[in-house]
C-alpha cells in the first residue's frame, strides 16, 4: 500500500513537472521517431526517483507525428496513445486522421501488456513529457486512448490524472476507477470518455459494464460506441474519428 502511495505521488510530481516546464520548442513536423532516455527526458533528479522502474540511461523510444500545419499560435491537440504490443501498429488511417484533426500523436514502444503496470504510466508520461517540453499544444485537448490492456491503462491515467487528460477513448479494455478523491471526481465529470467495443469483442461486456458504473457515479459526458461486426481491435478510421468529434465536444 504504500508503494502504491509513493507510486501516486511521484507520477502526481512528474505531470505537474511535464506541464510547468517550457523549453524551446520543436519545429519539426511529420511522422518520426525518438530515441531518448529517462534521464533526458525527466531530469536527473525526477529519473533517479523511479530508477527502479526505468533505469536513468534505459532508452525510450517515442513514435511521433507532428501536424503538417502545426502552428503555435492555433496549437494542436494530442492524443497519446497507449498499444498491447511493444509494437505500435498504428490502424490504417489514423494518421492522416491527426492531421485533419490537429492533434499530435506519439505512442511509447517496449508498452505492451507483459509490461509491468507502474512502466507503461512512465512511459505514456514520456511521450507526454517529451511533447509538452518540444512543442506548444491545446491544454483542453489533451486526450489518452489505448487498445485492449492499452485500454486499461489509458482509463488508469485519464481518472488518476483528470486534471490534465480532458478526455478518453477506451479501445475495448477499460478498468473502472480506485480511490479517487471527491477532486478527482469532480474532474472526471467535467471531461469527456467514449467507450468503445463491438459486438464481436470478447471485452464487450465488461466495456458495458465500467461505462454503468460511470453513469451510476454520474459521470454524465459518456458515449458507448457499439460497432456492428468488429471484434477485439480498434476501429477503423471513420469510426474513430466520430470518438475524437466527441471528446471535442467541450
Amino acid at each position: 500500500e504504500n508503494l502504491k502511495m509513493e507510486t501516486r505521488l511521484l507520477i502526481s510530481i512528474l505531470l505537474m513537472i511535464c506541464f510547468t516546464v517550457t523549453n524551446a520548442f520543436s519545429q519539426q513536423k511529420g511522422q518520426f521517431e525518438i530515441t531518448s532516455t529517462s534521464q533526458e527526458i525527466f531530469g536527473n533528479e525526477l529519473s533517479s526517483l523511479y530508477k527502479d522502474v526505468i533505469e536513468q540511461n534505459e532508452n525510450i523510444s517515442l513514435e511521433i507525428q507532428i501536424p503538417e500545419k502545426y502552428n503555435p499560435d492555433n496549437p494542436p491537440g494530442l492524443m497519446v496513445y497507449i498499444s498491447p504490443q511493444n509494437q505500435i501498429n498504428i490502424p490504417r488511417g489514423w494518421l492522416d486522421l491527426m492531421e485533419t484533426e490537429n492533434l499530435i500523436w506519439v505512442a511509447a514502444r517496449e508498452s505492451g501488456n507483459k509490461t509491468f503496470t507502474t512502466k507503461r504510466i512512465l512511459l505514456t508520461l514520456a511521450g507526454l513529457q517529451h511533447i509538452q517540453d518540444n512543442y506548444v499544444t491545446n491544454k483542453n485537448r489533451v486526450y489518452v486512448s489505448g487498445l485492449s490492456g492499452g485500454g486499461r491503462i489509458a482509463s488508469m491515467v485519464a481518472t488518476q490524472y483528470p486534471q490534465f487528460f480532458k478526455g478518453a477513448i477506451y479501445n475495448c479494455g477499460v478498468n473502472f476507477w480506485n480511490d479517487v478523491s471527491e477532486e478527482q471526481l469532480n474532474l472526471i465529470k467535467e471531461n469527456r470518455f467514449v467507450f468503445l467495443t463491438g459486438t464481436d469483442d470478447f471485452n464487450l461486456n465488461d466495456t458495458k459494464q465500467v461505462y454503468s458504473k460511470y453513469k451510476k457515479a454520474n459521470v454524465k459526458n459518456i458515449n458507448l460506441m457499439i460497432i456492428p461486426r468488429m471484434g477485439h481491435t480498434n476501429p477503423k478510421k471513420n469510426r474513430f474519428a466520430k470518438a475524437i468529434s466527441y471528446l471535442d465536444q467541450n
